[in-house]
């Protein structure tokens, strides 16, 4: 699979199964990371090559068969995680939705938490079309955590914030937050 066929996937994903969110936020993380804009560990979800190409195969049947990537190759991109990555998606998993099917919600906590490692606003680097389609998602696979969302902060920020507390690690902030031109917005001095 190439950076032309994601492309491709995510503009017939949006055409044919727009209510399909799930899909489109995993085809446009898979984008992001072979595009640069978020870390090439994206590539995996964090999953192992097995789980990875099963997910690949239920979610997207219409890619066939793919060639596995060389195992060693496969384990460095495993080996290069962001260091909240797996307390970000474990949180993520603790509020998630009880009408949520699990396997789906694990799949958008590791899309979720590794889209909170790129420099744009969350909805940006997940594919998605704007902020409606992130509270869409987190209100079904994630009611719990999205509901305490009171004072409707961005939720790259919310996230960010709900971590901290569970973790117990005040003012806590996205890898790349300082880097956003809306950075004063979210964080006024």
């Amino acid at each position: 699979m190439d950076t032309f066929d994601l492309h491709r996937m995510a503009e017939q994903a949006a055409r044919s199964r727009p209510e399909d969110l799930l899909d489109r936020t995993i085809i446009g993380v898979l984008r992001h990371a072979q595009e640069g804009e978020l870390p090439l560990f994206a590539w995996t979800l964090g999953l192992t090559q097995t789980a990875y190409r099963q997910m690949l195969a239920q979610r997207f049947p219409e890619l066939g068969a793919l060639t596995p990537i060389p195992e060693a190759q496969y384990l460095a991109l495993l080996q290069a995680v962001p260091a909240d990555f797996y307390p970000l998606r474990n949180m993520l998993m603790t509020h998630r939705s009880v009408t949520a099917d699990k396997q789906q919600a694990d799949w958008l906590a590791r899309a979720l938490a590794i889209a909170c490692q790129g420099g744009r606003h969350l909805w940006q680097d997940l594919g998605l079309q704007g902020r409606d389609e992130v509270s869409r998602l987190l209100q079904d696979y994630f009611a719990p955590l999205a509901e305490r969302n009171i004072h409707h902060l961005k939720w790259k920020k919310w996230i960010y914030q709900e971590l901290g507390h569970h973790l117990g690690q005040k003012n806590l902030q996205a890898p790349q937050c300082r880097r956003c031109p809306d950075y004063s917005i979210c964080f006024p001095q």
